[in-house]
């Protein structure tokens, strides 16, 4: 139970995460090249949370799925 758990929070924090990259993109930056990150107020959460373990994986799936989802694919080798 305990490890369904853990996937759930997982899955939970990832959706979270992929939102807030998507929404990231209509703030207008405040410096040319520079993003706000909101996205990275989940990883810390989940460092937190979880370890720095969960934290990695998290933010290797929304490096991923970041661009994909949100129209860009070949912005997987600027995230990364």
């Amino acid at each position: 139970m305990k490890k369904n758990r853990k996937m759930v929070h997982m899955a939970l924090l990832i959706s979270i995460a992929l939102v807030l990259h998507y929404f990231e993109h209509f703030i207008p930056p405040l410096a040319p090249g520079a993003k706000l990150g909101l996205a990275n107020i989940v990883t810390l959460v989940c460092l937190n949370m979880f370890g720095s373990g969960e934290a990695m994986t998290i933010v290797l799936i929304r490096s991923v799925l970041g661009p994909i989802l949100g129209g860009s694919p070949t912005g997987i080798m600027y995230s990364l």
